[in-house]
């Protein structure tokens, strides 16, 4: 039980952070999952500017990129160096990050051993309603019907994040946080949501605003309903794999009893997808929804 009172306080923390997912890319301090525990041999090591400029290809590369994004080219440099493992192999990298005055940033993975970036993700802050993509704002469409009270809220977050994997570039992200100020504090009511660029929910928060118009009598028949609300057609290709609650009785319930006490898994029919997984609290209203994966699911024993 304790495990998976843990898996509810991880996935808290996912599903009220919009931008969980860039900030675990762009912070320096976090460490990627895989990387190698610490002991004699280092798991990260700050370099200087010049440490970084000395890397063997690390100056051609660098080229490459700003021949891309030229205005970069000015921003403040800082790295360090690190080991991770990548399809079980170790890997020595250098992770640069490139940061402006302005609202836009750069992570740039540098592989030491074929002295190249094989990734970078830009992350663009700021970004308002007005610019997002017509597929997102048609998403949130959505959200408004299930959550009147959202628009009365303000827009007080917002970033675009795109990763580019050896020369191919990823779906675009838009990390979302309304609240009743406008500003990065907590309220009364609140909620985050994180699309892709095609529309789709990735996270949704909504613990403080009670959705409406579900239809479904259990909290299991309105989790369908929200999928359907959300995902259309696609929602028929998910099924219910599994409810877990926390029991009044376990210690960790106080720690639950206002935000998730229990979650409904949904698993897809294609391997393809990755799981959805639907927070409820004490009276059995949902509270948040979240695409994750199957790893994360198995490790926190939420699919035994």
């Amino acid at each position: 039980m304790k495990k998976i009172a843990t898996a509810f306080l991880a996935i808290s923390l996912l599903a009220t952070t919009p931008v969980f997912a860039v900030e675990q890319e762009s912070n320096p301090i976090q460490q990627e999952e895989g990387m190698i525990g610490q002991g004699e041999d280092f798991v990260f090591k700050e370099l200087t500017v010049d440490e970084i400029m000395a890397q063997k290809g690390m100056k051609s590369a660098l080229e490459s990129f700003y021949d891309k994004f030229p205005r970069a080219k000015a921003y403040k440099i800082t790295g360090n160096k690190m080991k991770k493992i990548e399809n079980d192999e170790e890997k020595n990298v250098i992770q640069l990050f490139l940061e402006s005055d302005e609202k836009e940033a750069f992570t740039l993975y540098f592989d030491i051993k074929i002295e190249e970036i094989t990734k970078y993700i830009q992350v663009v802050s700021n970004v308002p309603e007005s610019e997002l993509p017509r597929t997102v704002q048609a998403s949130l469409d959505k959200v408004y019907s299930l959550l009147p009270e959202m628009k009365g809220l303000k827009l007080h977050d917002s970033f675009m994040s795109c990763s580019i994997i050896k020369g191919e570039e990823q779906l675009k992200i838009y990390s979302l946080g309304f609240n009743e100020s406008g500003k990065r504090e907590t309220t009364d009511k609140e909620f985050s949501i994180t699309f892709d660029e095609t529309g789709k929910v990735l996270y949704f928060t909504f613990e403080k605003l009670p959705l409406v118009n579900l239809e479904g009598n259990t909290k299991e028949e309105k989790a369908q309903d929200l999928l359907k609300r959300l995902y259309g057609e696609e929602a028929n290709e998910y099924k219910i794999k599994k409810v877990s609650e926390i029991s009044k009785d376990d210690p960790n319930y106080k720690d639950h009893k206002d935000s998730i006490r229990g979650t409904i898994v949904f698993m897809p029919i294609s391997f393809e997808k990755n799981p959805i997984v639907v927070g409820f609290n004490i009276k059995n209203e949902l509270t948040m929804s979240q695409e994750t994966s199957r790893d994360f699911l198995e490790d926190f024993g939420l699919l035994q």
